[in-house]
C-alpha cells in the first residue's frame, strides 16, 4: 500500500487544452438565463404600468439587476476562453471564482436590501391597485426565475463551474423574493397589509442564508481550499500506478473549472532521469484521466531508499 505523506526534485506541468464543451454548455445556460429573466422583467414591467404597485416595482427592479449579474458571468466565461499569455501562464480560468464573488456579493446585497425594506414596511400603509395583477405578477417572478435556476444550477453542476451555480442560486433566491409580492397581494386582499413584511422578512433571511452558502463555496476556491473527496479520488487512482514507492505531499487548487495538482512523489534512487520522467509521466496522464481537460498536474519526484529520509526537502522561506 502506497503511503502519503512531503518531497522536491523533478517537475512536469501540463496545462491541457482550453476549455471548449464545458464553456459552450455555460455559456448557452448563461444566454437561456439572461433570456429568460428580460423576458420575466418585461412580463413584470408590463403589470407594473397597470398596477402602479411599489413592491412589485421593486422585485421587476431586482430581476432587471439579476440580468446583468448573469452577464457578469457571461464576460467571466468568455474571458476563461482565452489562451495562457506571458504574464498569465495558467490562462485566465480564475475570473470565474472572482465573477462567482461578485454574484455572491449581489445576493447578499438583495438580501440587505428585501430586510431594509422589509422593515421599514411595519406599521407603513401599503398602496396596491390591482391586487390580482401584482399577484399574477408575483408568480410570473416566481417560476421565471425557478426555471432559469434549474438550468443554471444543472449546467454549472455538470461542467464543475462555482460561478455558475452561484449564480443559479442567486435566481432561486430571487424568486422567492417575487413570491413576497404575491404574499403582499394576498395580505391586501385579506385586509392584512402587514403580512407583506412578514413574509418579506423571512424572504430576506433566506437570501441571506443562500448567500453565505454560496459565499462558502467561492472563497473556499479563492483560498486554495483542497476537496477531501478530490484528493482521495487522486490517491486512488495513484494506486493504479506503479514504479513509485510513496506520496508525501498532494496538493490541489481550483483555477475556475481547472484544477491545479502538485504532488511531490519518492521513486528509488537508482532511477535514471529517463525513468523517473516515464513514471512521473504515467502519474499525469491518470490524474488528468479524471480531472477537466484544462487542468494541470505539477510532479516532482525525489530519489528514496528505504529505511532513509527522503533527500531533498523543500527550501524553507526566508524571514523578513
Amino acid at each position: 500500500m502506497r503511503r502519503m505523506g512531503a518531497l522536491h526534485g523533478h517537475s512536469h506541468s501540463h496545462a491541457g487544452s482550453l476549455p471548449s464543451g464545458s464553456t459552450a454548455e455555460g455559456v448557452r445556460a448563461l444566454k437561456f438565463g439572461v433570456a429568460g429573466l428580460g423576458v420575466t422583467t418585461v412580463a413584470q414591467a408590463a403589470l407594473l404600468l397597470v398596477s402602479g404597485s411599489v413592491a412589485l416595482l421593486g422585485d421587476t427592479l431586482h430581476n432587471g439587476v439579476d440580468v446583468a449579474g448573469t452577464a457578469i458571468v457571461w464576460i467571466a466565461f468568455a474571458l476563461s476562453r482565452r489562451a495562457p499569455s506571458a504574464g498569465f501562464k495558467y490562462g485566465y480560468h480564475r475570473v470565474e471564482d472572482l465573477a462567482g464573488l461578485v454574484v455572491v456579493a449581489l445576493i447578499a446585497a438583495s438580501a440587505g436590501l428585501v430586510l431594509f425594506e422589509s422593515f421599514r414596511a411595519f406599521g407603513a400603509t401599503s398602496e396596491f391597485g390591482r391586487p390580482g395583477l401584482v399577484f399574477a405578477a408575483g408568480l410570473i417572478g416566481f417560476l421565471g426565475n425557478e426555471l432559469v435556476a434549474q438550468y443554471k444550477l444543472r449546467i454549472g453542476r455538470r461542467i464543475g463551474s462555482a460561478a455558475l451555480i452561484a449564480d443559479g442560486q442567486h435566481s432561486r433566491a430571487d424568486g422567492f423574493t417575487s413570491l413576497g409580492v404575491v404574499a403582499a397581494a394576498i395580505g391586501i386582499m385579506l385586509s392584512a397589509p402587514w403580512l407583506d413584511a412578514v413574509v418579506g422578512l423571512g424572504i430576506g433571511l433566506l437570501i441571506a442564508w443562500t448567500a453565505v452558502q454560496s459565499g462558502r463555496e467561492v472563497l473556499l476556491r479563492l483560498l486554495d481550499h483542497g476537496d477531501p473527496a478530490l484528493l482521495h479520488e487522486l490517491e486512488h487512482k495513484a494506486e493504479e500506478v506503479s514504479g513509485f514507492d510513496h506520496i508525501n505531499d498532494l496538493r490541489v487548487r481550483h483555477l475556475g473549472r481547472a484544477v491545479h495538482v502538485v504532488a511531490q512523489v519518492c521513486m528509488p534512487a537508482g532511477y535514471s532521469l529517463a525513468g523517473a520522467h516515464a513514471v512521473a509521466e504515467d502519474l499525469r496522464h491518470a490524474w488528468l484521466d479524471i480531472l477537466p481537460a484544462h487542468s494541470v498536474v505539477d510532479i516532482h519526484a525525489d530519489p528514496f531508499e528505504a529505511g532513509t529520509l527522503t533527500l531533498h526537502r523543500p527550501a524553507p522561506t526566508p524571514a523578513r
